[in-house]
């Protein structure tokens, strides 16, 4: 038997995690299922609630504390940022419902997108079900964070500075990233690059793009790594050197067209459990949708298994 501690971000995806929680809400109370919920009200405000529900749960043979998060990627970033640092022995399983602008977290995973039936495939959920985190250890800041989707400098992460500061976000999804990608292009410069993964050493004098991610989606569902899994324990990193427009363009046509990007001259991809950057100019990044910055980094890779309270396999409601 599971009860929940809920977490709703009502202002993601421009007020559709509000309108998701008045969707699910009546149906929990139907069911009689046991939760207690807690409304997220600024930058950060997750993470703390997190712990705090996290290091208050009832630990009982019988039942199952459950924290349930609704909102968008960055909202479930910020959870589990805050569930890791509650430093539990037996980590505390996580449910999610989306209700954000991308929701490329949920696209990974194969979840419903409809609020019912993705309530239900946490509902019927029976046990914890173990995902791939990614985290990354920031030398420079002595900085250690988790990330559900990817983490990214440069070209992608000047998007999604662009988008979120953009009044469009929310009614555009996915389309709002790509709208501004003509504006980033023309922001972003070539930075040098230090890659090591194993014994392999590369360095790349001229990236315009590098992106760690833990499922193939960025930016509202474009695939931008067609075969990174959730589900394994591998991150994948691209890199994309300084093109000119018109290779951009290309790039971007190749990429919507299901993953041929990868095969260009232009584009650098990397598959395994550890990775290390490092940038040493200053430039912009991103994590999970939410900017983190102009800095540089010296950024050490590597995934953990996290327990999470969701089924993709219920299709229907019972």
């Amino acid at each position: 038997m599971a009860e929940y501690n809920i977490i709703i971000n009502e202002l993601a995806g421009s007020g559709q995690g509000k309108v998701v929680w008045e969707t699910v809400k009546p149906l929990l109370e139907q069911r009689q299922i046991a939760f207690e919920a807690r409304v997220s009200k600024y930058a950060g405000h997750t993470t703390t609630l997190a712990t705090q529900f996290a290091q208050q749960q009832a630990k009982t043979p019988e039942t199952t504390t459950v924290l349930m998060v609704i909102g968008g990627d960055g909202t479930l970033n910020e959870a589990i940022n805050g569930l890791m640092q509650a430093h539990l022995t037996t980590p505390m399983p996580l449910a999610y419902l989306p209700g954000g602008s991308g929701n490329d977290f949920a696209r990974g995973l194969g979840m419903a997108t409809d609020p019912t039936l993705a309530l239900s495939q946490i509902l019927n959920n029976m046990r914890p079900r173990p995902l791939t985190v990614g985290c990354y250890q920031e030398t420079l800041r002595h900085e250690r964070k988790y990330f559900v989707n990817n983490v990214g400098i440069g070209f992608d992460a000047q998007i999604v500075d662009d988008t979120n500061r953009s009044k469009q976000k929310g009614r555009l999804g996915r389309w709002s990233y790509l709208s501004n990608a003509l504006k980033a292009f023309n922001q972003q410069e070539g930075f040098d690059l230090a890659v090591h993964e194993g014994r392999q050493r590369d360095s790349y004098r001229h990236a315009f793009l590098c992106t760690v991610s833990n499922h193939p989606y960025f930016g509202g569902g474009v695939k931008i790594l067609p075969t990174a899994d959730v589900y394994d324990d591998q991150l994948e990193l691209i890199v994309i050197e300084e093109p000119h427009w018109w290779t951009v363009l290309w790039l971007f046509m190749l990429l919507l067209m299901g993953g041929r990007h990868l095969k260009s001259r232009f584009v650098h991809h990397y598959r395994a459990k550890q990775l290390h950057l490092l940038v040493n100019s200053v430039e912009i990044g991103q994590m999970d949708g939410q900017t983190i910055g102009n800095r540089n980094y010296d950024l050490y890779f590597s995934t953990i298994s996290y327990p999470f309270w969701i089924d993709t396999s219920v299709q229907g409601q019972h």
